[in-house]
């Protein structure tokens, strides 16, 4: 069967899941997660975990005293913040792994740089209107993946490991970056050749109205970008979420699924149960 019927064998089949700590209803809640995991490997699938942390590295500046700078919805990132983020990250990862193993799994945490396994470039300065007109704003140590090494992933998979990776990067000289990761977890599905692409946020998919959460756009085309941006139905933060899905979509990943990661049982049930809990993407 096609890896589109959600309802087929997925024997062998990588999957990329990627998630960030309040997406699934705060830390606490990571043991229910680990346990999805544990259940998507009994029915056969190969899973790979790309995690953020966002909201977490917010919390922390705010708690060293440092001002949260932000353009276009992109974190500027001096030294300083940089460290911030790789602590949180790492701290994220290690409670990430310890559950996995809780829940019967042998994982193995790396950061992106590790192995060259997500290799970074820097990114443009943001255009932004400023008081004196259009002006540049260089965003610091902030990367976008251009290009991905797979072969430690894939030796962990092999042996029966799940890899539990965070979106610190590295660019060809080894200078470390915060990457968004989103479209980190985009670039590693299309570069292990991963069958599906599993974005879990705080919501159920694309909404069709604001704030409606019974409004879930089931199915989503690339034919459909335009006009659901012209209506402006996708705007804010699920604009990076599904951009991401494309990008996967574009490498070569089969589907991508957009879901909520407090709804119990959610990558489960959208990946085997022949439903749709959230919002499908294909080409």
């Amino acid at each position: 069967m096609s890896s589109k019927d959600p309802a087929g064998p997925r024997a062998s089949r990588k999957v990329v899941v990627k998630f960030g700590g309040s997406s699934i209803g705060g830390m606490e809640q990571i043991d229910s997660f680990a346990a999805e995991i544990a259940e998507l490997m009994k029915r056969g699938l190969i899973p790979v975990i790309l995690h953020g942390g966002g909201p977490e590295i917010t919390e922390e500046m705010k708690r060293c005293g440092l001002p949260v700078k932000k353009v276009a919805g992109l974190r500027i990132t001096d030294d300083t913040t940089l460290l911030i983020a790789k602590t949180v990250l790492s701290r994220i990862n290690d409670r990430v792994v310890v559950s996995l193993r809780k829940a019967g799994l042998k994982a193995i945490g790396l950061a992106g740089s590790e192995a060259n396994t997500l290799v970074a470039r820097k990114m443009d300065p943001v255009k932004v209107d400023g008081p004196n007109g259009p002006e540049e704003v260089d965003l610091g140590f902030v990367g976008e993946v251009v290009r991905v090494d797979p072969k430690a992933v894939n030796a962990l998979c092999q042996q029966g490991f799940v890899p539990v990776v965070y979106s610190i990067c590295a660019d060809d000289e080894g200078l470390l970056m915060n990457v968004n990761a989103d479209t980190a977890a985009a670039a590693l599905a299309a570069g292990i050749g991963a069958s599906e692409m599993v974005l879990v946020t705080e919501v159920p998919g694309v909404l069709r109205v604001f704030e409606d959460l019974s409004s879930t756009i089931p199915e989503i085309r690339e034919s459909d970008l335009g006009p659901l941006t012209s209506s402006g139905i996708l705007k804010d933060g699920m604009v990076p979420k599904v951009e991401a899905c494309f990008l996967a979509l574009r490498g070569g990943v089969g589907t991508a699924h957009i879901i909520c990661g407090t709804t119990p049982n959610a990558i489960v049930d959208q990946l085997f149960s022949g439903r749709n809990l959230g919002t499908r993407l294909t080409l």
